[in-house]
């Protein structure tokens, strides 16, 4: 009874593994992976309903949930000093970003939905530019 269970114990952590390492491939460490609205996984971590920020090292932070980009949000990004920040304006578009936000042209500043915004983040990624990311994970 006893070997039974540790060879039932032993198949479910071959399982699981298995699953771990399908889920790390399909969400890359520094890369976003699956998303769908309201629904993002960045570095193979799931991040239901929440708006991220991306620094330049890689690093996502939470994002106060907005339908604004203002100015002063960015600052920290522009600190970093990018090459590119992308800005993912939700699923339907309906994000604002502020004038000045739009007025930068050292970082190159890229509006997109977010769909075509986490492709262009990974793109971008993949090419070695350092790029910074805010996605609006929703509307």
């Amino acid at each position: 009874m006893a070997r039974s269970l540790n060879v039932t114990r032993r198949k479910l952590l071959i399982i699981l593994t298995f699953l771990f390492a399908v889920w790390v491939v399909i969400n890359k460490p520094g890369r976003f992976g699956i998303h769908r609205f309201g629904f993002t996984v960045y570095s193979a971590i799931p991040f239901p309903y929440v708006d991220l920020k991306i620094h330049t090292n890689g690093w996502p932070s939470l994002r106060e949930k907005s339908h604004y980009v203002a100015y002063e949000e960015i600052q920290d990004l522009l600190k970093e000093d990018p090459e590119v920040i992308v800005i993912g304006i939700g699923y339907a578009n309906v994000v604002r970003v502020d004038e000045k936000i739009l007025e930068i042209r050292d970082p190159r500043i890229e509006v997109l939905n977010t769909s075509e915004a986490i492709k262009r983040f990974n793109e971008l990624k993949s090419r070695g530019v350092k790029v910074a990311a805010i996605i609006h994970s929703t509307c």
